[in-house]
C-alpha cells in the first residue's frame, strides 16, 4: 500500500480487521487443541504468525503515516480527525476485540498447559511400562551352543 493515498482511518479498520481475523483463528485453534487435532493446531499456528507479521507491518505502516501526518500543517490533521464518533467506534471496538483476544490467549495457554501434562503422563506411563514391551536381548539373539569335545 502506499502511505500517500492511504489515511489512518483506513489503517485502523484494516488494524481492526486483522484483529477479528486472530480472534477467529484463535478459536478455531481453541477447538483443534481440543480435539488433539495435530494438523488443524499446526495450520492455526502457521495462520496465527502471518497475522502477527501483517499486524507488524501494518504497524510500521500507521507510524510512517502518524509521522509524515505530524509534519504536515494543524490544518490538515484536523480534517482527517473531523469524524469524532467513527474514531470513538473503532476504538471502542479494538477494546472489545482486544479483550476477547487475551481471553482466548489464555484459554489457548491453558489447553496448552493441558496437553503438556497429558504427554508428560503418556511418557512416563511409556518409560515405566518399557521393560515391560521391550523383548530382553537373549532371547532375540542367538546365544553360541558350546562344541561337543571342546
Amino acid at each position: 500500500m502506499d502511505t500517500h493515498s492511504v489515511t489512518p482511518g483506513d489503517l485502523l479498520s484494516t488494524r481492526l480487521l486483522l484483529l477479528r481475523d486472530l480472534a477467529h483463528s484463535l478459536e478455531i485453534s481453541q477447538d483443534a487443541l481440543a480435539h488433539n487435532d495435530a494438523e488443524l493446531i499446526a495450520r492455526g499456528a502457521a495462520h496465527q504468525a502471518e497475522l502477527c507479521r501483517q499486524w507488524s507491518a501494518l504497524e510500521d505502516q500507521l507510524r510512517r503515516q502518524l509521522e509524515t501526518q505530524s509534519s504536515r500543517s494543524k490544518e490538515s490533521v484536523s480534517q482527517t480527525s473531523s469524524e469524532p464518533s467513527r474514531s470513538a467506534q473503532i476504538e471502542l471496538e479494538f477494546t472489545t476485540l482486544t479483550t476477547r483476544i487475551r481471553h482466548l490467549t489464555r484459554v489457548h495457554c491453558s489447553l496448552l498447559r493441558h496437553l503438556q501434562r497429558s504427554l508428560a503422563i503418556v511418557g512416563h506411563l511409556l518409560d515405566a511400562r518399557a521393560p515391560t514391551y521391550t523383548p530382553e536381548l537373549n532371547l532375540v539373539r542367538d546365544e553360541p551352543r558350546p562344541q561337543a569335545g571342546g
